[in-house]
């Protein structure tokens, strides 16, 4: 008798929720469609405005610009590059043949390398022309 009482609020209560709800009731609807937004965004871009405005926002170059220059890439420069790393050497270490884990697997010896420094660091522009021929660059 309680089961039957139970399976029979429980229905009463999903069939009032059911008909309470609407997709209208909690979704907005635009007053203007997808189309139509992107026609309107992208009328403007074939017309040469854009180009009107990205010329209003360019500028000459001057005199403070000529010495930055060097510095800016290029696509000849591209690959170049204007910060060398300062030096980090590498070191090199023999890990001898050990036993390993609880179980005391054979770990046979190798040998690993590491920097001395965790970080590598860039020199300012100038900064190792004195230091290259001390580290061999």
């Amino acid at each position: 008798m309680q089961t039957s009482r139970a399976v029979l609020i429980t229905s009463l209560i999903s069939l009032s929720l059911a008909g309470c709800t609407n997709k209208d009731n909690f979704i907005p609807q635009p007053d203007r469609d997808m189309a139509t937004v992107y026609g309107q965004h992208m009328s403007g871009i074939g017309d040469g405005k854009l180009i009107d405005t990205r010329s209003l926002i360019r500028r000459p170059m001057i005199e403070g610009d000529v010495e930055l220059s060097d510095y800016v890439r290029t696509e000849k420069t591209q690959l170049q590059s204007k910060f060398r790393m300062l030096p980090n050497p590498k070191m090199y270490m023999f890990v001898g043949p050990h036993l390993a884990t609880q179980d005391e697997v054979p770990i046979p010896g190798y040998l690993t390398e590491f920097r001395m420094w965790e970080k590598d660091h860039y020199a300012l522009p100038g900064e190792l022309s004195d230091l290259g021929n001390r580290f061999g660059d």
